[in-house]
């Protein structure tokens, strides 16, 4: 059995209730090679990754583990061909804070005007890629969408693509009148975060 151990650190981050610590951006790759046959008995390898934090925070913040595989970070991907420095809006700016909901306005506008201005047609793969970050965008920064009010966008954007689609079916349903808490606003917000890195064909330094 081959076990390598490291110790990464993070700090504290401020947050509505409390304080939190920033999550870390972590990547696995793998040195060496083994024969074939040593692989008949294996679908897939297991790896066993293990969080340990220090005695003192025990049963005060639980670390979440979120994974994809290489392969399909690149099938997820939908357009790999659009190098960094034709996206205006990228890098993101220090003050870009992933909690904040003025945050996420200003970069929906921004990926919208690119879209509309830029890009133009409908039909180039940079127009889909970009539609599914505007939405992304426009939902952390209106959480109630399609309830309650929210700004106008172009109508050249449609509700279309898998972000938005699953987005409006699983919240049709909810009354109009159920507010959100800010500790449900927090997640919400975290886990398009989380979709918003991995629709990239590049890796985003971490906000969080």
């Amino acid at each position: 059995m081959s076990v390598v151990t490291s110790i990464l650190h993070t700090s504290p981050l401020p947050a509505n209730e409390g304080t939190g610590f920033t999550p870390i951006s972590l990547s696995i790759s793998f040195q060496g090679s083994i024969a074939q046959s040593a692989l008949l008995n294996f679908g897939t390898i297991p790896l066993q990754v293990t969080i340990q934090l220090p005695r003192e925070l025990g049963g005060q913040v639980v670390p979440v583990i979120r994974h994809i595989s290489w392969t399909e970070f690149v099938s997820n991907v939908e357009l790999q061909s659009v190098p960094q420095f034709m996206i205006p809006f990228l890098p993101l700016p220090p003050s870009f804070n992933p909690l904040c909901e003025a945050s996420w306005s200003v970069l929906a506008r921004e990926v919208e005007s690119w879209l509309v201005n830029t890009i133009r047609d409908v039909r180039a793969p940079e127009w889909a890629w970009g539609c599914n970050a505007f939405w992304m965008a426009f939902i952390a920064a209106n959480p109630d969408f399609p309830r309650g009010s929210w700004p106008n966008w172009n109508p050249k954007i449609s509700l279309e693509g898998k972000f938005i689609e699953s987005w409006t079916a699983d919240n049709l349903t909810m009354p109009a009148d159920s507010p959100l808490s800010q500790h449900i606003l927090d997640e919400i917000r975290r886990s398009i975060w989380d979709d918003f890195q991995l629709s990239f064909p590049f890796p985003l330094p971490p906000y969080l």
